[in-house]
Order: structure tokens, then sequence, then C-alpha cells
């Protein structure tokens, strides 16, 4: 690297995460609005109840996926960053061969452990008959939630834009789909089913776009027979840590919304999740920038040390929460006619909720921009022990206020787990 090229890279990583977060957000943008919609329909058309057995279904999915995920796209830009720098081909290779086979094993095992927990599952959340025999379809689309490698293959070649829009797909089917269902008048089975075909179809892109992208750059993997070279001792322990960080991660996404269903029943887990995925429109951009910053931080560490990076961590950071108070004061005022512009007079109830999640987001661009920093150092078991210490504080507080204070529990208990994960992350990043 020339010393203007370094220079360069000097005067702007902000600004490049920034840069590569608009590239993702311009196509999630897009997916979070079809979100909306197509949630807005199914609530319209299925009511609370309806509408709580099916997003329960989903999340089921995700929290199985998610459990049996490792997540193989840091280790992608973690130790391929270096390789690629170096022009190392044939480790890159091999480190690709090792996340690949990884995911397929994950998939498997996915399929394994849905399958067995769905007849505990569909007591607990009240299924009818019609929706069990969907699940054990759903369980085989859980594989095609794993597709972790090709995101970081992705991500490590800047092809932020064309992840974005890859993230349309999803809610574009969705959207169709409950548009037709709903003229139609069809059956949660019915809206159960397209939520089933466009997993596949999410999965099955992503796949191909990420095997598109090393077959361009001539780094495809030999997937079978014996591997040419030992893989490195660090790759697997660095994927079992931030495999548990983000299946305990869960606890503040898809697993939440599984406890207030089984505890106060699908109704209020439509509630719920109105306000969740209005919240997440908002979260979209913060989810961008954690995407965006954690290949930069990475570059910045390798390169020019830790003090620069979390620096840039820190200004990052700063950045995206001024760029998010305005549209969480917003949230605020509008809550009423938000709640019931997306699911009629039925779901009222969800106003205090959007507004209580909203506000939450400013606790997860901390938390999401700090541990992008704390893995570019390395230190994944700080981020673990910081997802642990949330979890258990985010979980001692649902399981004590929710039946006391209903489902309004869920959003305080997300906060709570965050704000806890902010201490630990802190200490991690500054600790020499």
């Amino acid at each position: 690297m020339t010393a203007s090229d370094k220079e360069k890279r000097q005067g702007g990583p902000v600004r490049r995460i920034m840069a590569n977060a608009g590239k993702l957000l311009s196509g999630k943008a897009a997916g979070g609005i079809l979100s909306l919609a197509y949630l807005a329909i199914a609530a319209r058309g299925l009511g609370p109840e309806g509408m709580g057995a099916l997003v329960l279904a989903h999340a089921y999915a995700t929290v199985i996926a998610g459990v049996a995920r490792f997540q193989s796209w840091q280790a992608v830009i973690r130790f391929g960053s270096p390789m690629i720098r170096d022009g190392d081909e044939a480790r890159f290779r091999d480190l690709m061969r090792y996340t690949i086979r990884l995911d397929l094993l994950s998939g498997v095992a996915s399929v394994v452990i849905a399958l067995a927990a769905a007849p505990l599952a569909a007591r607990w959340f009240q299924w009818s008959d019609d929706i069990r025999g969907l699940i054990t379809v759903y369980c085989f689309a859980t594989p095609f939630l794993i597709a972790a490698t090709p995101t970081g293959v992705l991500r490590l070649y800047d092809k932020f834009k064309l992840l974005g829009w890859q993230l349309t797909l999803m809610p574009l089917i969705r959207f169709v789909g409950a548009i037709i269902l709903w003229l139609t008048e069809a059956s949660v089975g019915a809206f159960l089913i397209v939520w089933i075909a466009s997993v596949f179809v999410h999965g099955a892109s992503l796949w191909i776009l990420g095997w598109r992208e090393l077959q361009q750059k001539n780094l495809t993997p030999k997937l079978f027979g014996k591997a040419e070279r030992k893989a490195d001792g660090a790759w697997l322990p660095f994927m079992i840590k931030t495999n548990f960080s983000s299946s305990i991660d869960l606890m503040h996404n898809n697993v939440p919304l599984l406890i207030v269903g089984g505890v106060l029943g699908p109704a209020a887990a439509a509630l719920f999740r109105i306000a969740y995925n209005l919240a997440n429109v908002l979260a979209q951009p913060v989810t961008m920038f954690n995407q965006a910053s954690f290949p930069e931080l990475s570059k910045i560490e390798a390169e020019e040390g830790r003090h620069k990076m979390a620096k840039v961590a820190f200004q990052s950071i700063g950045t995206a929460i001024l760029i998010a108070l305005p549209i969480v004061g917003l949230y605020f005022l509008l809550r009423r006619h938000l709640a019931v512009g997306i699911g009629g007079e039925e779901f009222l109830a969800a106003a205090p909720l959007i507004a209580l999640m909203a506000f939450a987001q400013l606790f997860q661009i901390a938390s999401l921009g700090l541990e992008s920093a704390v893995l570019a150092r390395g230190r994944a078991g700080w981020a673990l022990t910081g997802q642990v210490a949330a979890a258990v504080a985010h979980l001692g507080f649902l399981s004590v206020m929710l039946s006391a204070i209903g489902v309004i529990a869920a959003p305080i208990a997300i906060m709570t787990g965050w704000a806890v994960l902010i201490v630990v992350l802190l200490v991690a990043l500054l600790k020499p």
C-alpha cells in the first residue's frame, strides 16, 4: 500500500463504513417497507390470533437455525481479510472449504433439532392440526436460513449493494403472496406456505451469489475429499465462540416473541411482532451499520492498530445515534397512528410497545457497534461473556415481569439486556 493510499484510508474510515451501510440499506430499506406491508396485510386478513400463529411459526424456525448456525461469515472476514491482503489464495480456499462444510453440517443439525422439538412447540404455541403439518415442512427450510459463508464472501469483497438487494427477495415474495392470499381470504396455512417458499428462495439465491463471486475470483474450494492442508487451529474456537454469542443474541430477537406467545398466547405475540417490525424499519440502518463496520474495523485493526480502530468505532457509533434520534422521536409521537395504520383497531394496544421498541434501537446501535469493534480485536470470548450476561439480565427481567405487567415487559427486558451488554463490551474494547 502506498503512502497516498494509506492516507486516503486514514482519512475516511467512518465515511466508508457509512457508505457501505448505505449500499446495504438501499435494498434493505425496500425490504423493510415490504415487510411492514405484508405484515399489515396478514394482520388485517388473519386478526391477532391468526397472525400470532404465523409469526410464532417463523420465529420457531429462525431460532432453531440460529442455534445450529456457526457465524462462519465472521470467520471469513476475520481470517480471510489478511489472506486476501497477502495474496495467500491457497489458504483462503482452505478457509472456504472449512466454513462451507461447517455450514452444511449446521444445516443438517438444524433439521434434526427442528423436527425433534416440533411436537413440544406445537402444544406450547397452540398450533392447529393444519399448521402442525406445515411446521414439519418449515423444519426442512431451516438450512436455508444458515447461508453464512456466502454472506461473508460478499461482505469481504464489498458487494454490499448486491447483498442489500438480495435481502429484498424474502419480503418481496411474502408481500406479493400476502396480497393474493388476502384477496382470496386464505387461511393461516396458506400464508405459512408462502413464508416457507420465501425462505427457500432467500437461502438458495445467497449461495448462488456467493459461489459466483468465488468463481469470478478463481477461489472456489475443493469441498470433497481429503484436505491438502490442516485447518488453522484458531478457526474453530473463534467460530464456536461466535456461535454461542449469536445463539445467546437470539434472546434479544425471536426468543422473546416465543416466550410471549407461550405465556400470553398468540394474540400477544402478534402485538409484539407489530411493534418489533415497525421498530425494525429503524433497526435496518443499525444492522447495516454493524455489518458494514465489522469488515472495515477488522482492516483498521490489522493495518493501524487497536487505538485507531477504537477511535473509528466510537465515531461511527456516535454518528449512527445522532442519525437515529429524530426518527425515534417520530415513533413516539406517532405510535398510536402507526399501530392502527398497520394492524387496524384490533392492534391499538401495540402503541406503547412501538414507542419502547423504537427507543431500544439506541441501545442496539451502541451494542452492535461495540461488538464489531471487540470482534475486530479478536476478542470473541469477551463478546460471548457479554451476551451471556445480557441474556441472563434479559430473561430474568422477562420471567419476573411478563405475568405481572403483560407484554410491555418484552421491550423493557430487551433494553435491560442490551444495557448490560454495552457495559461488558466497553470493558473488552478498552482493556489493553
